[in-house]
């Protein structure tokens, strides 16, 4: 008679054990996904870089207005809060937290889940560059805290390199872990991170609003494209792991399988 097995639980899958997964190897459909991405978000700001510094006087106007009106009415409270906004987007501190969480990624054997954060700064600064030097537009009038980074004004890099990172890192909480109180926090610190950077360049006139916006725009496209490519897997769980262990001399968690009959068929006389 011939044995009847039933097939691995989970067979096909990525290898997951406590929230540790070696998921999928890169393709090179995942280079062209972000390549695309780069050139679709570059058009896209350069477009509207242009439209905005050449067409739209009256929003130049209005951000001019808006950073002069800061710089009259700034204290000494507002400028130390915002100084540490910007210290979180220093280039410095955003290298060393995206190494920090690219390594605990290696480290857990996310596979390439581990690169989403990198590869969503990759795109951002690739896409940063190129729209800065098309569009040109020059800094704020107003008097500037701090010092001035010595590229243009659009669109606002440490806006969209915060965005990536800090978003990119609630990513993969969500990604890794099924937990509320872990998801939650880190999409709120996100947004709160990403807005006080915002706020803290066009409060020390370092950026127009409307630079906020467009370097807001960068980074939810770089990091759109990092998701799309990486593909990042939730981790899976055994039955047994959601109905926690089993009491002892318990059978398995779901209905064996019936054993096929021996006894020959037998059919009803007409």
């Amino acid at each position: 008679m011939p044995s009847f097995t039933s097939p691995t639980r989970g067979a096909g899958r990525p290898s997951v054990e406590d929230g540790r997964s070696t998921d999928r190897r890169p393709t090179p459909s995942d280079g062209v996904t972000l390549a695309v991405a780069y050139v679709a978000i570059s058009a896209t700001l350069i477009g509207a870089g242009l439209l905005l510094t050449h067409l739209l006087h009256p929003v130049l106007l209005w951000d001019d207005h808006v950073n002069s009106w800061f710089a009259s009415h700034r204290t000494s409270g507002w400028n130390r809060l915002t100084s540490d906004g910007s210290f979180v987007a220093d280039t410095l501190g955003i290298v060393v937290v995206a190494t920090v969480a690219t390594l605990i990624g290696l480290l857990r054997r996310w596979g390439l889940t581990a690169g989403l954060v990198a590869c969503g700064l990759a795109v951002e600064l690739a896409a940063f560059a190129t729209v800065n030097y098309v569009v040109a537009r020059p800094r704020p009038v107003a008097p500037h805290l701090g010092a001035t980074p010595s590229t243009h004004s659009f669109p606002s890099g440490h806006v969209a390199a915060t965005l990536v990172l800090y978003g990119g890192i609630a990513v993969l909480v969500t990604s890794r872990t099924r937990a509320v109180w872990a998801r939650v926090p880190a999409w709120i610190a996100a947004g709160v991170l990403v807005g006080w950077v915002g706020f803290s360049t066009v409060y020390e006139a370092e950026h127009h609003p409307t630079d906020v916006v467009a370097g807001a725009v960068l980074g939810v496209g770089a990091l759109g494209a990092a998701v799309l490519a990486v593909r990042p897997q939730p981790p899976t769980e055994r039955p047994t792991d959601l109905a926690g262990p089993a009491p002892p001399g318990a059978g398995p968690p779901w209905p064996a399988a019936a054993a096929p009959s021996r006894e020959p068929a037998t059919w009803p006389r007409r």
